[in-house]
């Protein structure tokens, strides 16, 4: 194991005390930090291919701690919106702290994963940090629903950002995503390195986007990742 990613797993293992994302945000971004550091960082590779800017509206599925969330809602200004995918009570409780922390208002936290369906499914192998969803196994359930149909609660019509990282539930999340992508012309970055059916699931990703009008790639190895945009 390289010395970069021994960096990277000491540091993910390390309580989510309220400072540990501006860690995170030094290590993405400083030009202090070696390069081989630094790509180690999942907001680095957001920010790869599109760079937010004031007024975004974001979604974020798997928001958990706020790494992401929190830069975003520093980033997209009171003009701008994150709405934040969390299913996990003990993840919610961290992500709002942090907001707070920050003096930050411009978010939603919705207690719900995405998937391609209105329903509820059991998470497995829940540690706090990641968070699989099952229809079978597990022990205890959540909410789960369609960003096409939360959205539409919440009469958000427009999006210009859709981040997902969310342990292999991107196949199907996406699934129930694709009303939002068509009427929008949204920038997409999802986590596509989980295994499913021995691939990654970047290679289901690439091709679905395509298939709904978007160019699709993925990138960024130390953290692979997904971008689609039209």
């Amino acid at each position: 194991m390289g010395i970069g990613k021994i960096v990277s797993v000491t540091f993910e293992k390390m309580p989510e005390w309220p400072i540990k994302n501006d860690i995170r945000y030094f290590l993405s971004f400083s030009p202090l930090v070696p390069k081989y550091l630094s790509d180690m960082s999942p907001v680095k590779g957001y920010e790869l291919y599109y760079h937010l800017k004031e007024g975004d509206v974001v979604v974020d599925a798997g928001a958990y701690p706020g790494d992401y969330a929190v830069f975003a809602a520093r980033k997209v200004g009171r003009k701008g919106k994150v709405i934040c995918f969390e299913p996990d009570a003990r993840n919610r409780k961290i992500l709002y702290r942090n907001m707070e922390r920050e003096e930050l208002d411009n978010f939603i936290i919705v207690p719900k994963g995405l998937w391609n369906k209105n329903t509820t499914l059991k998470i497995k192998n829940s540690d706090g940090l990641h968070t699989e969803l099952s229809e079978e196994i597990g022990d205890s359930e959540i909410d789960v629903c369609t960003l096409d149909s939360e959205l539409a609660k919440l009469e958000i019509k427009h999006i210009d950002v859709l981040k997902m990282d969310i342990e292999g539930a991107e196949v199907e999340a996406i699934q129930g995503a694709v009303k939002t992508l068509k009427n929008n012309s949204a920038h997409v970055m999802i986590a596509s390195y989980h295994i499913i059916n021995g691939q990654t699931t970047s290679f289901f990703l690439e091709k679905f986007l395509k298939s709904i009008g978007y160019q699709a790639k993925s990138d960024f190895k130390k953290h692979l990742t997904t971008y689609g945009w039209k």
